[in-house]
């Protein structure tokens, strides 16, 4: 079958990114629901299924690409000095420190290993 990286990385890599920010704006910054969608774009709604991991699955990722962090990171920080920052714009970073291959490689064995427990969340 004939796909592009980047259907892989929106399908999976980009989601799992945005629920990563989501919880992390949410849990160690406090943020409320409503001011990180505004933040990034999204409704109110879907920044609750992400805290509640009924969105962006594959999150275990951020902990298995090191230097991953650092640049979700950097991305939070410019959004809350109110600076434009779009997920291509962490993905093209991703890509120059050489993490963008790596990060579906693991997106891959995560899938992996949800499908052989029948489904269920990593």
């Amino acid at each position: 079958m004939l796909k592009a990286p980047c259907e892989e990385l929106v399908r999976y890599v980009l989601p799992a990114l945005r629920g990563v920010l989501v919880t992390y704006m949410y849990t160690e910054r406090k943020m409320k629901q409503m001011d990180i969608a505004k933040l990034m774009g999204v409704s109110q709604s879907a920044v609750s299924r992400y805290i509640n991991m009924e969105r962006g699955l594959y999150r275990k990722l951020v902990e298995q690409v090191p230097g991953l962090r650092g640049i979700l990171e950097d991305a939070v920080a410019k959004l809350e000095r109110g600076e434009e920052i779009s997920l291509c714009d962490i993905c093209n970073r991703m890509r120059e420190e050489g993490l963008l291959d790596k990060a579906i490689e693991v997106v891959e064995e995560l899938k992996r290993a949800r499908s052989e427990r029948g489904g269920s969340q990593l």
